[in-house]
């Protein structure tokens, strides 16, 4: 089989060779993303792999119904981004990788917890002003003492829940579709209820459009004061003007933002081009309460290798078999 794989990062290029290698099947690589204009590159090819967080428009299912190409696989867990409803029009069958590494995910969103929760944004600020006593006058507080609320108890908030438990946490859950799981030490509550008792609040839930700022000024208003947010999910779950309004009051603690709202092209290309006009970007980075990561969570060696092997696997089981378990579909 002859695939053409779009967006493809440094780190993922050895994993692709590896995977070729093994199983024989041709294997193009591009780095640019797959759009109106790139998709011309597949012509001739019997399928395409990609990962990017901007959109995948009409025109790209338009042509590759036109160049015969009826499978897409997605090297990542989001769908949001992609126009289901047009490659469905079009004839292009999609799958993603839903779980190429839940832990990596869960780590981030406790690493993220514990640099707030000891202040360390503000420990570095201080100590790079050459004042190494103020630095050390920042309480923090233990992640043992808190209540963590999670956002979504899929796998990747699963594994977030067993990881703050093993900090002795108390974690609260909330998920409209609750999996039973005697193991799991949570107890589920409504949205509301979270966001009043957690001292934390960590999302985990996809970027559907029923999702749309979940995270709003209302919600905002409903937490603790002094709560911390932690988004390594999809950027349009929080309201990012409110956030940062309820961060400059004091209402908000802090905020660990891996998966930024106006995550666009633009700011993907900001090594190439040198500009990125957002002032929220400008000020949140400024905010020593903030950590702000350019969509990292999953990028671990383990991660990387599954989000290839899985997504391609699955590609030719598309193209052989006329099928493959996770396959999505406009709802």
């Amino acid at each position: 089989m002859k695939i053409i794989v779009y967006g493809a990062h440094d780190d993922e290029i050895p994993y692709l060779t590896q995977w070729q290698a093994k199983t024989g099947h041709t294997v193009e690589v591009h780095q640019e993303l797959l759009d109106a204009q790139t998709v011309a590159w597949a012509a001739g090819f019997d399928g395409i792999n990609a990962l990017q967080t901007t959109p995948y428009s009409r025109e790209v299912f338009a042509q590759m119904a036109a160049f015969g190409i009826h499978f897409l696989t997605i090297r990542n867990v989001g769908t949001d981004n992609i126009d289901l409803a047009a490659a469905a029009e079009y004839g292009v069958r999609i799958a993603n990788v839903p779980a190429y590494s839940p832990n990596a995910i869960a780590e981030f969103a406790v690493t993220m917890t514990l640099h707030l929760l000891r202040r360390l944004g503000a420990v570095e600020a201080t100590l790079a002003t050459g004042d190494y006593q103020g630095a050390t006058k920042f309480i923090g507080r233990e992640l043992a003492q808190q209540t963590v609320g999670v956002v979504g108890a899929g796998r990747i908030g699963r594994a977030a829940i067993h990881l703050f438990n093993g900090f002795g946490a108390k974690v609260l859950a909330y998920d409209p579709h609750p999996v039973q799981d005697d193991g799991l030490a949570c107890r589920y509550v409504e949205l509301d209820e979270l966001l009043a008792q957690a001292d934390i609040i960590d999302l985990h839930i996809p970027g559907i459009p029923a999702n749309d700022h979940i995270i709003d000024a209302d919600a905002l208003a409903k937490m603790k004061r002094g709560a911390l947010l932690i988004n390594t999910a999809r950027g349009n779950l929080i309201d990012t003007q409110a956030m940062l309004a309820a961060l400059t009051s004091g209402q908000l603690g802090g905020a660990g933002i891996d998966t930024y709202e106006h995550e666009t092209e633009n700011l993907l290309a900001i090594n190439a081009t040198g500009r990125f006009a957002d002032p929220l970007w400008d000020r949140l980075r400024a905010l020593p309460n903030v950590v702000l990561t350019p969509h990292i969570a999953y990028h671990t060696e383990t991660a990387v290798q599954n989000m290839v092997d899985y997504s391609l696997n699955y590609l030719i089981e598309f193209l052989t078999q006329g099928a493959t378990e996770t396959e999505v579909a406009a709802r």
